[in-house]
């Protein structure tokens, strides 16, 4: 009897045991199931709740495009969800927009380029910026494109033969280059192709509705919080890992410039280096005019030492600096050879061109405003002829003043004297000499001084 109580009791613990283990095992091959699908579902997706943003704001130069890699770097070691890139660009360097691209594509989390605020601008570099995001956004009131390539060297007309073939090829070479690496970024962020290669080719722009419509942008968002709201729940698939975004109470990373970047981009921009130089050219050569005046030269100088840092952020053309300096001295010598005009308008001339040529990059951003020439223009000609040719006759006319400011002058005798005496001039009483006699209230006039003694005879 014992043994039957002890064979039922090791079979009912038998069957509990092997209940217990496929039990275990069920649970196990749930989870991993579940696992699995999770992972294949959405392989990555990052558990911080923040993100990073910083401004892209004015011509895109080396110093911008520092900053914003640095940026982008930095926020990839910080674990953010993505990032967003604050635009409002008119263009700028080619090599400098092509370092903000590679940053944005090697970027491990999304990046997100909005053209902000309302207003802003997307332009040339500005529109290759924004097919390279992962999510492109724009704010009402913006505008994107006009990627066509410009400069002097690449738009010049009036040549022929060979030279004119050469620069054509040249011509064909950038913009062929720059309609496929549109259609490249276009092509790797399934945005409209065409649309790309129209904005460079024909140099087309877009209002932030038609971009949204012709497939050019993905979100339109009023300011910062709206594009929060409309991220919120986006998935944005990089090389197979699907992220999915929350934006629910996310904490925002503000990357800003330091101050030696914001000083070095201040004076990187074309029109400052363009009063730089014109600063630069007057001071030193009114310091040399003029030895010892000093603060012209100091002037001079110190604008000389920051045009000097500034052309190593951007590529200058010295051809346009030699017409720069020509005109001014055509200015110069208008004021001394009589030339009607034509001294001037050739300095008018050579100083459009300097001014055009003066600054060298296929994409807009780089050109100096014609309407900053033209007031410069009207600056130096008012300095040159009213300024310049107003000292100019002070320093040609007679002395009026002191001792030889009286030569020539007439006075009245202010008694009989024959030899020595005193007369009157200007209000004031004056030894004279005289080698004649001169009766009192007579008039002379002063041929000599020497000394407090004047030189006097009889006026005719």
């Amino acid at each position: 009897m014992n043994n039957f109580y002890r064979y039922i009791k090791n079979r009912i613990y038998n069957c509990y045991v092997l209940k217990k283990i496929k039990m275990i095992n069920s649970l196990y091959y749930l989870i991993v199931y579940a696992i699995v699908s999770i992972t294949l579902y959405c392989p990555q997706v990052s558990a911080d709740n923040k993100f990073a943003s910083m401004e892209l704001k004015g011509t895109v130069n080396p110093i911008i495009a520092e900053h914003i890699v640095n940026s982008i770097n930095k926020a990839n070691n910080h674990k953010v969800q993505f990032t967003v890139i604050k635009m409002d660009t008119p263009g700028g360097l080619l090599s400098s927009t092509r370092e903000i691209i590679k940053a944005i594509l090697s970027s491990i989390v999304p990046v997100v380029v909005y053209t902000y605020p309302k207003g802003a601008q997307a332009a040339s570099a500005g529109g290759y910026i924004m097919l390279s995001a992962d999510i492109a956004a724009m704010a009402p009131g913006t505008e994107i494109g006009a990627m066509h390539p410009v400069s002097p060297f690449l738009n010049s007309g009036g040549k022929s033969g060979k030279e004119s073939s050469q620069s054509g090829i040249m011509k064909k070479k950038v913009l062929n280059d720059l309609i496929a690496y549109a259609r490249s970024l276009a092509q790797k962020k399934n945005r409209n192709v065409d649309w790309a290669e129209k904005a460079v080719k024909d140099a087309i722009s877009s209002t932030y509705s038609e971009a949204k419509s012709l497939g050019v942008i993905d979100i339109i968002a009023e300011d910062m919080n709206d594009l929060l709201v409309k991220l919120d729940g986006r998935r944005v698939d990089m090389n197979g890992k699907v992220f999915l975004l929350n934006t629910k109470n996310i904490t925002e990373i503000t990357y800003n410039m330091d101050w030696k970047s914001k000083i070095f981009n201040f004076f990187a921009d074309p029109q400052v280096i363009f009063v730089l130089i014109i600063i630069t050219i007057l001071g030193i050569g009114i310091e040399v005019k003029n030895p010892g005046m000093v603060v012209p030269g100091a002037v001079g100088t110190a604008a000389f030492f920051i045009f000097l840092m500034a052309i190593k952020v951007l590529p200058i053309n010295f051809s346009g600096i030699l017409l720069i300096i020509a005109a001014i001295i055509l200015f110069i010598l208008e004021l001394k050879i009589i030339s009607y005009g034509l001294l001037t308008m050739g300095g008018i001339i050579s100083f459009i061109a300097g001014s055009l040529i003066l600054f060298d990059s296929p994409l807009p951003g780089l050109q100096i405003p014609i309407s900053s020439i033209i007031g410069v223009i009207i600056f130096l000609l008012f300095f040159f002829f009213i300024v310049a040719r107003s000292v100019l006759i002070v320093h040609k006319g007679k002395i009026s003043t002191g001792v030889q400011g009286l030569l020539g002058k007439s006075g009245t005798a202010v008694a009989d004297f024959d030899k020595k005496g005193k007369i009157m001039i200007h209000g004031e009483i004056w030894n004279a000499h005289a080698d004649e006699k001169i009766s009192k209230d007579e008039t002379v006039v002063v041929m000599s001084v020497e000394g407090m003694m004047l030189f006097v005879k009889k006026k005719a």
